[in-house]
């Protein structure tokens, strides 16, 4: 099969959504089929939901999706089908191959803007041949707008890299992988570290002056890290934080985490959850709690049993988001509708 795929983010920055495409479309072609990712090359930045996001909105990205959708293919999948401009307008496109949609967004804004645009929303979607929820969570962001009978395949994440990180971590370092976004929860991180004695923090990925003008010398900011990099600061990692307060889909950088056999403090959300196989492959806080936060993580750095039974149990919970398995699941579905 010939699968093209829309993503309405620049493959240049950080983000779920672009893991999963990629991992997604390697996947494919080595299980012998073609695949391509259409991204925007001159994207414009713009605030959702309490991120910032890179979108298709340029008229020459524009320009060139018009002719991506034209080429032939047998399968075309959108990304969150609803962003501007890329979603919508791949949606519309006259083509006669079928159509798959992905919704991944868990935030509430996303929610909020299905419930107001149900009209809109209903009809567009309903131009896919077949639609996926990226979670349960998903699913329910968007209730109004979908139908029952949508599927639900979770996110996938090429695994290999990280199954082959050799680890060799430094004492008591933790280490947090993602933007200093308030939902992110690093602020609480950064708090939750004034009760953890000589313990140190590495932050990969971009920082607020704010946040930096607020920590000590224990923490050290590298600023944004290209995705390879990644196994590497995950091997000398004790341990990998991940507070966020809520709006997640999945969690990737925990699978990611996990998938290394390195062990993780994550919120209780109920992403987390879903990634973490309900608590059994992380250490879960309530969400904003620095004090119950520095708790797990305090028991993380000293007890070796702890860390051996979470390394176990996040390798199994990690597999279930291979790239390989996820792609076979797409494939049954693209050929269900051929």
């Amino acid at each position: 099969m010939r699968i093209h795929h829309v993503l309405p983010y620049d493959l240049s920055q950080p983000g779920g959504v672009q893991t999963h495409t990629v991992a997604l479309s390697r996947a494919l072609m080595e299980l012998g089929h073609e695949s391509e990712v259409f991204a925007p090359s001159q994207p414009l930045r713009v605030a959702l939901g309490g991120t910032r996001a890179d979108l298709t909105l340029h008229p020459r990205d524009l320009l060139e999706l018009r002719s991506f959708l034209k080429r032939p293919h047998d399968i075309l999948h959108v990304q969150e089908p609803m962003l501007p401009l890329s979603g919508p307008l791949s949606l519309l496109h006259p083509g006669s191959a079928p159509t798959v949609a992905t919704l991944h967004s868990a935030e509430p804004v996303a929610g909020r803007f299905y419930h107001w645009t149900r009209p809109l929303s209903r009809m567009l979607l309903n131009r896919a041949s077949a639609l996926i929820c990226a979670s349960e969570l998903s699913r329910r962001t968007a209730a109004h707008a979908i139908s029952p009978t949508s599927h639900q395949i979770f996110p996938c994440i090429d695994l290999q890299s990280f199954r082959r990180v050799q680890r060799d971590p430094e004492p008591r370092t933790i280490l947090f992988l993602g933007r200093d976004e308030p939902r992110k929860g690093l602020s609480v991180l950064v708090e939750a570290m004034g009760r953890l004695a000589d313990a140190r923090l590495v932050v990969a990925g971009p920082v607020s002056a704010a946040t930096r003008s607020t920590s000590d010398s224990r923490i050290t900011f590298l600023g944004p890290v290209p995705h390879q990099q990644i196994p590497g600061l995950l091997a000398s990692a004790t341990c990998v934080a991940v507070p966020s307060l809520g709006g997640e889909a999945l969690g990737l950088v925990l699978i990611e985490a996990m998938a290394a056999g390195v062990p993780v403090a994550a919120s209780d959300i109920d992403a987390y959850r879903i990634a973490s196989d309900g608590g059994r492959a992380a250490l879960l806080s309530t969400p904003g709690d620095a004090g119950a936060l520095a708790d797990n993580l305090e028991r993380l750095l000293s007890d070796g049993a702890c860390r051996d039974e979470l390394v176990r149990n996040g390798r199994e919970a990690a597999e279930r988001f291979d790239a390989r398995a996820i792609a076979e699941q797409h494939v049954h579905l693209y050929r269900s509708l051929q």
